[in-house]
């Protein structure tokens, strides 16, 4: 059910293909899911309260376990999920290839780091889908640890509350079908209850 995406590693340039031959309407639809993956990933919440590190690698952690919640859910929906779930994540990859070009990486670099990152996100994939199909939480806990917490010391029992999060995102996308994840009505769970 997860591995949703056709990925060729050698040749990262065939990632980008869906999204960038998609239609326009196609397109605002991942825009959006892409925006508010974005926004609640870097809701400062995480960051001042979760202890998740405010730098590339914590940004793109939460970016990776938002997005996997979000097209795992979509998966669930039919052929259409799906599709729209393989142009998103080829949209999530477009974006941090030219996040690394505007920094300054070159296309040797880029290519490199882009590989890389696909490698870990499969991964993550992997092990988080795993987690939600069964809805075990606990586990999630050890990965999140593994992965958004691998550079923190101190985090307390952000790992709980992150995992607790992400059980909240769950629930709330079991069940809906395609018209729902398409409507205004698709967001993310409420974060005030993260103190």
């Amino acid at each position: 059910m997860y591995a949703l995406y056709n990925i060729c590693l050698d040749n990262v340039d065939m990632f980008f293909n869906s999204y960038v031959v998609s239609n326009y309407q196609k397109k605002q639809i991942i825009d959006l899911f892409y925006q508010k993956i974005v926004n609640i990933s870097r809701s400062k919440v995480f960051y001042t309260k979760l202890y998740v590190p405010d730098t590339l690698d914590g940004r793109y952690d939460l970016l990776a376990l938002f997005s996997i919640i979000l097209t795992f859910s979509m998966s669930r929906t039919g052929s259409k999920g799906i599709e729209l779930s393989q142009i998103l994540f080829d949209k999530i990859f477009l974006d941090l290839d030219l996040s690394l070009r505007e920094l300054g990486a070159g296309d040797a670099g880029v290519h490199i780091k882009i590989k890389n990152m696909v490698k870990s996100y499969m991964g993550r994939q992997k092990v988080y889908c795993d987690c939600f199909e069964i809805n075990d939480f606990k586990k999630l806990e050890k990965h999140i640890v593994n992965n958004v917490y691998r550079n923190v010391k101190n985090y307390h029992n952000s790992h709980e509350k992150l995992a607790e999060y992400c059980k909240e995102c769950v629930i709330e996308f079991k069940d809906k079908n395609i018209k729902y994840f398409l409507s205004d009505d698709l967001n993310f769970p409420n974060l005030d209850k993260i103190n």
